[in-house]
């Protein structure tokens, strides 16, 4: 794994863990909530753009491009559509969007390791 996906899959977790909190206590996604899914955003930005390097600098076949970007691009709009939800949705509710949204952006990374493992390598 990389360096980026790592950070990446921590930051998920992470936010993921914090939104699961702030649902138990039943509170709504406040700035610091939002702030994780923004660096969570951001963390799938980085990676997007470090595997898009990755794959023009390589000579070589990638193995399903559309998949690997569909991916990526899926799990940003997530990230971003769940703290947009956070923000807009006042009660715990948010809270939980957000925690799932960080769950699948998980397993989404997973496939991305599945489905393209050389990019990683």
């Amino acid at each position: 794994m990389s360096a980026v996906s790592i950070v990446v899959g921590v930051l998920g977790g992470l936010t993921a863990v914090l939104a699961v909190y702030y649902a138990v206590r039943d509170l709504s996604a406040d700035l610091v909530l939002l702030g994780a899914c923004l660096v969570t955003a951001l963390g799938w930005l980085v990676l997007g753009i470090a595997l898009g390097a990755k794959d023009l600098a390589s000579a070589g076949p990638a193995p399903d491009r559309v998949v690997l970007y569909g991916y990526l691009l899926t799990a940003l709009v997530m990230v971003v559509g769940g703290g947009w939800v956070g923000a807009f949705e006042r009660t715990r509710w948010g809270s939980v969007v957000i925690a799932v949204v960080c769950a699948v952006t998980l397993v989404l990374l997973m496939r991305v390791h599945q489905i393209w493992p050389g990019g990683f390598a």
